[in-house]
């Protein structure tokens, strides 16, 4: 049996576990790996090159710069001057919020933006009768995911594109490679929000009696004034100046800005060693790095070159390619609801380049296509960490559906028609 036929079993058993969780998701990409190695698909330093990698020094780095951000409280100063600009405003405190998630998350990772968010949403509803938390949960976490995605180290399923990118076209995504689709995308999901979401969230959960939110998990809490130290907030807000400046400039390459914003983080004292071992996603980090392996491992293998054969011949009748296009974004959006979004990008981006660079397609807009519609995806609780954290909120499974169902086509439009638009 060839290496390719291996490489691809041993990605089929790992998709299997993905979705049925049997293992931790962390232990199943280790477990591929090490496979990859014990049948002689490839050897151990492309099976673990993701280590190697210096997409995860980028996001080591940046989420040390965001677990600063929130030991200092100016994550909740933040989130203070939002309840302040609402004025007891529930539509308005939508807007304000989502815009500012969105926007705090393409510079740091949406998942603790959203964790920073759900403890401020919890303060505003316990105090004002014209909040509700289902009506302003799930929206600022769909607002965080889009912002996250609108720039390298918003969230980790860009990261996974971006290397895939480069091993398979030598071509690499910048920090705001994907900020002009990624923001318009924002700017209209909170302008649908406004003009129909809102009204549909009401009607969906309806007059359901509130639900105090359990944030224990979150490790997030809302600083009060006299905990906070206001010469480290001014440090902290100084370094994330810095940090998007030099990624603005590239005067450093990416990973080297975040890996010193951290480094600036820890000298000045606005966070320490401790707090991050205790706070980090290291479970995202290390999934990361065996995805990489995992991909890098195939390729080697020629089991992507056996995936690219069978799509072409599946698709192959097809003659047009932004149907074709639009199809590998469709099949990403869905498999993302039920798998992880990475897994999702790492099982139909190699086909997508194959069959794109066939068609003519610009291989980044393939790209970003499937990376969007996996980065997107929120109708079940099961889609992604960032939507699955919102159940706190009381919503049920089907609410998901119901209520993201018009934005997902929306987004998927999108993703169809404007991204091209950009990466001709």
């Amino acid at each position: 049996m060839s290496s390719g036929i291996i490489g691809l079993l041993i990605l089929l058993l790992c998709i299997v576990l993905f979705v049925t969780e049997w293992l931790p998701s962390v232990v199943t990409g280790a477990l591929g790996c090490l496979l990859m190695v014990l049948f002689h698909v490839c050897d151990l330093s492309h099976a673990f090159s993701g280590f190697a990698s210096s997409i995860i020094y980028l996001l080591f780095g940046a989420m040390i710069v965001g677990n600063a951000m929130f030991e200092t409280g100016a994550a909740a100063l933040i989130g203070k001057q939002v309840i302040r600009m609402s004025r007891d405003n529930e539509r308005l405190f939508l807007f304000i919020s989502g815009l500012t998630a969105g926007c705090l998350s393409m510079f740091l990772a949406n998942t603790a933006t959203i964790a920073a968010f759900l403890p401020i949403v919890e303060s505003v509803c316990s105090n004002s009768s014209n909040m509700k938390r289902k009506n302003l949960t799930m929206n600022i976490a769909i607002c965080a995911m889009i912002g996250g995605s609108s720039t390298l180290i918003g969230c980790t399923p860009q990261l996974t594109a971006n290397a895939l990118l480069e091993q398979t076209t030598g071509l690499h995504m910048s920090m705001f490679t994907m900020f002009g689709p990624g923001f318009c995308m924002l700017l209209l999901y909170l302008v649908c929000t406004q003009l129909f979401g809102y009204t549909l969230g009401k009607k969906i959960w309806g007059n359901r009696p509130e639900e105090t939110m359990e944030l224990e998990n979150t490790n997030r809490k809302i600083i009060s004034s006299e905990n906070t130290d206001r010469k480290k907030i001014t440090i902290m807000f100084v370094i994330l100046g810095l940090m998007i400046l030099f990624y603005v400039t590239e005067w450093l390459s990416t990973a080297m800005t975040a890996m010193c914003a951290a480094m600036l983080c820890i000298l000045t004292k606005c966070t320490n060693t401790k707090s991050i071992r205790k706070n980090m996603d290291w479970d995202t980090i290390l999934f990361l790095a065996f995805c990489l392996g995992l991909a890098d491992a195939l390729n080697t293998g020629g089991s992507g070159k056996i995936l690219a054969d069978l799509a072409n011949n599946f698709l192959g009748s097809c003659s047009s390619p932004v149907l074709v296009y639009g199809i590998l974004c469709l099949l990403t959006l869905i498999l993302s609801n039920f798998i992880t979004n990475s897994t999702a990008i790492l099982i139909v981006l190699p086909i997508g380049f194959s069959i794109g660079t066939a068609m003519g397609l610009n291989p980044m807009t393939v790209c970003l296509g499937i990376y969007f519609a996996a980065s997107l995806a929120c109708s079940t609780p099961l889609a992604a960490a960032q939507i699955s954290m919102t159940l706190v909120a009381g919503y049920k499974f089907s609410d998901y559906l119901k209520y993201t169902l018009p934005h997902a086509i929306i987004h998927l439009l999108c993703i169809w028609f404007v991204i091209p638009l950009f990466f001709r």
